[in-house]
């Protein structure tokens, strides 16, 4: 498991939803986290859509890093991998324009997960 940060500096609050059910808003220029261990969450950043953070435990799916555990990160169109041993510490940072800034304990790696799957692909 990992623990998620989100610190919002983006104009208007943030929600993150995990799923369990539970959620929490960062207002502008705050920081908050579930508290414990976390296995998915779903950020909203109002206006820019939503950020799916996803445990993907020990399945690989392309990157660099072959760590054990990893987490799937998709935003905005675009997928990063977050690998890592031990316990994950994820941290999510909102910029004044609502782009996304992720560092961690671990490895990132920028993927591209198509949408579409044919036929013996």
């Amino acid at each position: 498991m990992y623990t998620l940060t989100v610190t919002n500096h983006y104009w208007r609050p943030v929600v993150v939803y995990n799923s369990a059910g539970a959620s929490f808003t960062v207002q502008h220029e705050g920081t908050g986290h579930p508290t414990g261990p976390l296995g998915d969450a779903t950020i909203t950043v109002p206006g820019l859509g939503e950020m799916m953070v996803h445990d993907i435990a020990d399945r690989q799916i392309g990157g660099y890093s072959k760590a054990t555990w990893g987490v799937l990160v998709a935003y905005q169109g675009e997928e990063v991998v977050f690998r890592y041993e031990g316990g994950g510490q994820l941290t999510v940072s909102f910029n004044d324009l609502g782009q996304a800034e992720l560092t961690g304990n671990g490895g990132f790696s920028r993927i591209s997960l198509g949408g579409l799957i044919l036929p013996g692909e």
